[in-house]
């Protein structure tokens, strides 16, 4: 293969998600891809050298499976979205059941490459390779058995029409054919020599195949017999498509670059010019389903994408084939990688593209060291160190003359540096590397892996099995005592009297007081630390084998892993600013850093009105890697799911309440989706019900309870009818009926029904008639006092029509008239209540100067017998008939019984008389008399 010299790398890469804590791979990888699979229009695979990408979003961005692979694979597929297949080299086949997260290394009884694998049926899978080799599962990969095909030759693709019908393409110009499920195969000679190594069939009758010097050949008749058709190229055709929408649309593609495409089911070709100066190796191609989309792949991660069936292309990555051994950034965009093969490259554009500005010889850089964006040193094997002044353009040689590895830079200005190297190796320069000091003292043959200066005087060197150098000067360095026999790979300074230090098997030291003393820091896992670096006192990074990448906000004293979403060592990493950082590797790994506050979440699914207890809230967001789901509730607690999408919160407060998510990573939090909820209980109602408990009857009253936002008041009443307000905190009420009654209230929501409340309520109405009233009828002018019988809690109002006044008494059962003038009048009295009056008793009073002449009945005989008594009495008088009517009126004023009284009558029998205390009255037109009796 051919290497790219010089030239600039304008290359698509994995987009970053600005929201998260995340390291983004630029460039792609630096390992050929010979295969991709769509499992569904979003999932798609892509196999090669020792590795397994895949992408989720239809090939935009892509990720590398966590998982380290020693062979190169050449073909996979999948059986359904869980469970697929992969092969390569040396009889090497892997299965996944988890959507190639993971994969599992499965026995094929063979070690013969194996290039092509397809599925031929349910869950048949037909695998070939070289010399012949052909193998058949029944069981979706799990299981093989070797097939005999009768051939040694070399089997380059596989391709099944349908569950029976299969062919293969092979070298010498053959095609092996089945009807059988690939149990027995015959050859077809096609009228060629040349390696066929790509096949394809659009139908069971057409199909086509594609192989060395630009060969392609068509059938029309199921494979019996194959046209040549001219493509004008001659480098070999790798792969062959044809696209779902179109099946006259073919696409081709093999070495250097090399793609022929044609639109009349390969009739005519025509050459697709990917770009002047590229020669990389293509060799797969892939339509995503249903569409014109396609995928091309190759050699050093080379990705191209088609949108229009392969008309036009853009590159998605083209990874560059180095073990990256050094990085130096200068800013967040501007900085300079060095690897293998004197390869040195500038970026302005944080990686985006790459500069090539290699080093006069290839020799293997192992670091370098830039004072600022142009001026720096590069180190190498044998002492030996270039100089640049304008960023690499130019480049001087300014070796030590030692044949020790140049290991680390430290530069105190442009022309003054200290380096390290193996062997216990240390020297400096005071003019720019033109002349070195070999005077220096190390006291030690360990190898050196950095230094640096804490100030002018004291500097500290690390190296093999836990070396510790310190000096004062740089002329002599004096062994410090170990604290660790680990290697110690990276150092970095946080000011003038800290360091940090790192090494093999997790080792982190540190120092506060320029190297005298040590602490050993725990570390998360015992994994080779390979570099550090520091932007402050307490912003850290580290970098080591197998990807693996730590920060820590605190100087050292605790780290948060990040994931890299790479397995290659990471040999380099530096800060270009407090949230930016970049760490190279091996098999072209080149990965930036990206450290802002996590942006969006989606916004909260939930009910915004719960009661007390357990509620679940949602968002769409799914937790992301490098950064997490946070929730955080008001007035209640997160009972399950806080990290995920879905949670569980217990309300224990009620009000208004706050349900809030964002994301949270190491740089910190996000923005912050919000949902308010009210949170209520099963109401209470805490204060009596208002309104008046004494009413009328026909009377409109209100009733009221505190009102309860989102609460229902259901009233209940005896005696009346609720009027208004059902269902409120208010109510008005027409009391009906008198007497003792009640009003109760039950407060409800949507959590349930409240305990009711309630009210006694008396309903009276206006008094009834007084009793008749006792006073002379028949009277002459002067004072005369009439009564009626008192009842408790009664007012009561007197009047009279003409003839007189009320002298005193009004308001009472009693009062005294003054008659003044002659005639026939009424004095009336109605009883008052809080009901107001009741209907009037009048007496009608006839006032004569005469009548008063006439005397007044003297009884003094009168006898009422028994009394007490048990409802049954006897009045009686020898004088009983000077009166006219006999009445007893009870308490309330209501008469009872009444009867009159005949001439000659002396006695009078009165039966079931109700209980109570009444009043007998006896009246005539010469006045009355009254008496009271008790009836128990």
């Amino acid at each position: 293969m051919k290497k790219l010299l010089s030239i600039t790398f304008f290359l698509f890469t994995l987009c970053p998600y600005s929201w998260a804590q995340t390291w983004t791979r630029m460039q792609g990888w630096g390992l050929d891809l010979e295969s991709t699979h769509w499992v569904n229009d979003q999932l798609v695979f892509a196999v090669g050298e020792n590795l397994i990408i895949y992408s989720e979003n239809a090939g935009t961005t892509w990720m590398e499976v966590l998982q380290k692979f020693d062979t190169r694979f050449n073909d996979l597929g999948f059986n359904d979205v869980s469970n697929g297949i992969a092969v390569g080299e040396k009889g090497a086949i892997y299965t996944t059941q988890d959507r190639g997260k993971t994969w599992q290394k499965r026995a094929s009884g063979t070690t013969k490459n194996l290039k092509s694998i397809t599925k031929a049926g349910d869950n048949q899978w037909v695998a070939v390779g070289e010399d012949g080799t052909v193998l058949i599962s029944y069981n979706s990969g799990i299981n093989w058995i070797a097939i005999n095909p009768n051939s040694t030759l070399d089997f380059n693709e596989v391709f099944f029409i349908n569950e029976n019908t299969g062919f293969i393409a092979a070298e010498s110009g053959t095609v092996f054919r089945t009807f059988n499920k690939g149990i027995a195969w015959e050859k077809i000679q096609l009228p060629t020599a040349q390696q066929l190594n790509g096949i394809l069939f659009t139908s069971e009758l057409i199909g086509y195949a594609v192989g060395n010097q630009g060969i392609f050949f068509r059938t029309t008749n199921g494979g019996d017999t194959w046209t040549p058709s001219p493509t004008n190229v001659t480098t070999p055709l790798k792969k062959v498509a044809a696209s779902p929408v179109d099946p006259r649309i073919l696409v081709a593609v093999g070495e250097t670059a090399t793609m022929i495409r044609s639109i009349n089911s390969g009739a005519t070709f025509g050459t697709v010019n990917l770009g002047a100066g590229n020669t990389r190796n293509l060799s797969n191609l892939s339509f995503r389903p249903s569409s014109n989309i396609l995928f091309a792949t190759g050699q050093n991660g080379y990705i191209l994408l088609s949108s229009n069936a392969g008309a036009n292309w853009t590159t998605r990555q083209a990874g560059i084939r180095n073990d990256f051994s050094t990085t130096d950034f200068k800013s967040n965009t501007v900085g300079f990688i060095a690897g293998k093969n004197g390869e040195f490259y500038v970026t302005t554009n944080a990686a985006a593209s790459l500069i090539s500005r290699p080093l006069p010889e290839k020799i293997d850089v192992h670091t370098i060291d830039f004072w600022n964006t142009s001026f720096g040193y590069a180190s190498s094997v044998g002492g030996k160190i270039y100089r640049t002044g304008n960023s690499g353009v130019n480049w001087v040689p300014v070796p030590t003359s030692n044949p020790n590895k140049v290991t680390g830079f430290y530069l105190f200005a442009p022309s003054v540096l200290y380096i390290t190297g193996t062997n216990g190796y240390l020297s400096r320069s005071f003019d720019s590397g033109v002349t070195w000091d070999q005077t220096i003292t190390s006291n030690t043959t360990n190898d050196f892996s950095d230094l640096i200066y804490f100030d002018f005087g004291f500097g500290l060197a690390i190296g093999k099995n836990g070396q510790l150098s310190r000096t004062f000067g740089g002329s002599v360095w004096e062994n410090q005592p170990k604290i660790t026999q680990e290697n110690l790979n990276g150092i970095a300074k946080l000011d003038t009297t800290t360091a940090v230090v790192v090494g093999d098997r997790g080792v982190v030291l540190k120092t506060k007081d320029k190297a005298l003393t040590w602490e050993l820091i725990p570390f998360p896992e015992q994994v080779n630390l390979l570099a550090v670096d520091f932007w402050d006192l307490g912003l850290g990074i580290v970098a080591g084998e197998n990807g693996v990448t730590y920060q820590t906000k605190d100087g050292g004293a605790t780290w948060f892993k990040i994931q890299s979403g790479t397995t290659r060592d990471l040999l380099s990493v530096n800060y270009g600013d407090p949230n930016s950082a970049f760490a190279v590797g091996k098999d072209g790994t080149i990965l930036s850093y990206s450290c802002t506050p996590p942006g969006n979440v989606s916004s909260i699914t939930g009910n915004s009105s719960e009661c007390l207890g357990i509620s679940r809230y949602t968002i769409t967001s799914q937790p992301e890697q490098g950064s997490e789901i946070v929730w955080r509730v008001d007035g209640g607690n997160i009972v399950s799911g806080q990290g995920s999408s879905t949670i569980e919160i217990e309300w224990t407060q009620v009000g208004r309440n706050a349900v809030l998510v964002s994301r949270s990573n190491f740089c910190g939090n996000g923005e912050t989706s919000a949902l308010e909820v009210s949170v209520t209980q099963i109401p209470t109602i805490s204060q009596p019900i208002s309104g008046n408990g004494s009413v009328c009857k026909d009377s409109n009253e209100t009733y009221s309870t505190p009102n309860l936002s989102g609460v229902t008041f259901t009233w209940q009443v005896t005696g009346g009818d609720i009027t208004s307000g059902q269902g409120t905190s208010s109510i008005t009420v027409n009391w009906k009926n008198t007497g003792d009654h009640q009003i109760a209230v039950t407060p409800s929501n949507a959590c349930g029904k409240g305990e009711p409340i309630t009210k006694a309520i008396r309903i009276n109405q206006a008094p009834d008639q007084p009793a008749a009233i006792q006073g002379e009828p028949q009277t002459a002018l002067g004072e005369y006092r009439y009564q009626t019988v008192s009842i408790p809690g009664l007012n009561y109002r007197w009047n009279v029509s003409g003839g007189g006044r009320i002298l005193t008494g009004q308001g009472t059962s009693s009062v005294t008239v003054l008659w003044e003038s002659e005639g026939n009048f009424e004095l009336s009295v109605e009883g008052q209540n809080e009901c107001n009056f009741g209907p009037k008793r009048i007496l009608p009073v006839y006032v004569n100067i005469i009548t008063g002449l006439e005397p007044h009945v003297q009884i003094t005989d009168l006898s009422i017998f028994p009394n007490p008594s048990s409802g049954n009495i006897t009045i009686s008088s020898g004088s009983l008939d000077s009166f006219n009517d006999l009445a007893i009126v009870n308490s309330l004023g209501q008469v009872i019984f009444s009867s009159p009284i005949l001439q000659g009558e002396k006695r009078k029998d009165v039966y079931a008389i109700p209980l109570g205390i009444h009043v007998v009255q006896l009246s005539g037109r010469n006045g009355s008399l009254t008496r009271k009796i008790i009836v128990k």
